[in-house]
């Protein structure tokens, strides 16, 4: 019991310590679908899964696509993204997310299709997402569903654990689940 504790206690000091230094902050006012997106280059994992989100080509060229594999991944693998802010939707930011080779995350086949990356267009809204916090998860630093601009009821979501693809479901309730949730940590 004693052991839980610290180490929760632990778990709550290194994350306040990652999250003060690495993402940019909010203003106090800011909704939590705005806390804690990260402003350059981040890693993103699923906090269900525990596995890191990655090309399948491993490089992140236009043509492969998104796919979870454990945190044991070699390091030559590119595991990094960005999110580049494309335009502005009922107040909510909207992002291209994108491959460390310049790919972006592309919605083709809507419901139940895996996610390729292709060549960028600011202009293709199949290559548009909207970050909503996940529900139940720190308001401050919270797990985020990455969710279709097309299609706001589709989130990106790990099929499982090990090598296996994302795709996307659709978010029953209309917000994202503990499986469709990411947490992005500064590469």
């Amino acid at each position: 019991m004693i052991a839980r504790t610290v180490r929760r206690t632990l778990t709550a000091i290194a994350a306040t310590a990652l999250a003060g230094t690495v993402f940019a902050a909010a203003p106090a006012s800011a909704d939590s679908s705005q806390r804690a997106v990260p402003t350059g280059e981040f890693t993103a994992v699923s906090q269900v899964t525990g596995n890191y989100m990655l090309p399948d080509d491993t490089k992140g060229n236009p043509g492969t696509y998104l796919q979870v594999y454990p945190s044991t991944a070699p390091s030559g693998w590119k595991t990094t993204w960005r999110f580049d802010r494309v335009a502005t939707s009922n107040g909510r930011p909207v992002y291209q997310l994108k491959s460390s080779a310049g790919a972006c995350a592309t919605n083709e086949n809507g419901e139940n299709s895996i996610v390729y990356l292709r060549d960028c267009s600011a202009r293709n809204k199949d290559q548009w997402w909207l970050l909503e916090a996940v529900r139940g998860t720190d308001p401050q630093d919270p797990d985020y569903g990455i969710v279709s601009y097309r299609d706001e009821d589709l989130a990106l979501t790990a099929r499982g654990e090990g090598d296996t693809y994302i795709d996307l479901k659709r978010m029953w309730g209309g917000h994202p689940s503990q499986r469709q949730g990411w947490h992005f940590y500064s590469a």
